[in-house]
């Protein structure tokens, strides 16, 4: 995918590709190589590789850009192949100690440490711990060009998303990690034993919460640390009734209608039960027990009531109706 790049940073890269590409090739002692400080891509193989070159030489040069302060050059591709070629000199198996390098101009520190990005961004199959890892050392760099007075278009979150290809979720998802992540969880992003996807997500836990999974599972899948954010569900709040006068007033049960006032004696007056509704008359049916109608305490009321919507949940579709209609005459009382 072709990267639109200020095009004050990305001069010196396109030069590669001019006429003067062969000027610019430069044959250098390895003493005048300065290995880049921000080179964080493993260097691993170094004597398979060594063997390579004694076997057919140094086929690709080393890129290396002038440094403005000491005239040495820092290494901005090519490290392993240095490594190697350093490793043939002390083993005593290469005379010559100068290798091909092509020049690209002469820059600062964070100039050479921006082209090693780029150079491997267009090379290297990314994992999350490369994106981490460059997105630290591509945000400091950022910074140090603004201060050395070279404006980048656009923000910097943009920026950063264009150079590395991914894109601004991508980055969004890295900064809420930086910004609100235990030090361990970035530290399990670093080390490739968790995504960056599940790192965002578990940095919305709590600190104690985070740290728990850092230590016990930090390769918790992405399933079931959304499983973590949702609320331990509640059963619903039903208050009690409470005596007002000679009244009470009735528990109210969600999704029924307004309940209506029955009026019930003090302790003092003889009890009084006023039925709203006249229940059908019983049936003999000797497969089944006859219940005689009752009066519910005000206790016996609350527990009922607090209980009605788990039957509502379990009740088969025969019973339903049935109980809807306790739960209202319930609602009355």
């Amino acid at each position: 995918m072709k990267r639109e790049i200020d095009s004050a940073i990305a001069a010196d890269l396109k030069a590669a590709s001019a006429d003067s590409f062969a000027d610019s090739i430069k044959m250098l002692d390895v003493s005048e190589i300065m290995p880049n400080k921000g080179n964080f891509y493993s260097i691993s193989d170094i004597e398979l590789l060594a063997e390579d070159i004694e076997r057919q030489e140094l086929k690709h040069s080393l890129v290396v850009a002038k440094d403005k302060e000491s005239g040495k050059y820092w290494l901005i591709s090519g490290h392993r192949r240095l490594e190697a070629v350093k490793f043939l000199i002390n083993e005593g198996r290469r005379k010559s100690t100068k290798v091909p390098c092509y020049v690209s101009g002469e820059k600062t520190q964070a100039e050479s440490q921006l082209d090693l990005i780029m150079l491997n961004a267009t090379q290297r199959k990314y994992t999350d711990m490369d994106t981490m890892c460059e997105y630290e050392q591509l945000t400091k760099i950022l910074k140090e060009l603004e201060g050395e007075g070279k404006k980048l278009s656009g923000r910097m979150r943009e920026t950063i998303a264009k150079i590395l290809n991914i894109s601004n979720v991508q980055v969004g998802k890295i900064e809420n990690i930086k910004n609100n992540a235990e030090p361990a969880i970035e530290k399990a992003v670093k080390s490739g034993a968790m995504s960056i996807s599940t790192a965002n997500e578990v940095a919305k836990l709590a600190p104690e919460k985070q740290r728990e999974i850092a230590e016990k599972t930090p390769n918790i899948s992405h399933k079931e640390v959304k499983a973590l954010q949702k609320p331990t569900p509640t059963a619903p709040e039903i208050k009690a009734p409470k005596a007002v006068g000679g009244n009470i007033a009735p528990p109210k049960i969600e999704g029924t209608t307004e309940p209506q006032k029955v009026e019930v004696k003090s302790e003092n007056e003889p009890p009084k039960t006023e039925v709203a509704n006249e229940p059908p008359k019983a049936v003999n049916d000797p497969a089944k027990p006859i219940y005689a109608p009752c009066t519910l305490s005000e206790k016996e009321t609350e527990i009922l009531a607090k209980y009605i919507e788990k039957l509502l949940e379990i009740a088969d579709a025969d019973d339903l109706e049935t109980v809807k209609n306790i739960q209202n005459k319930v609602s009355q009382l």
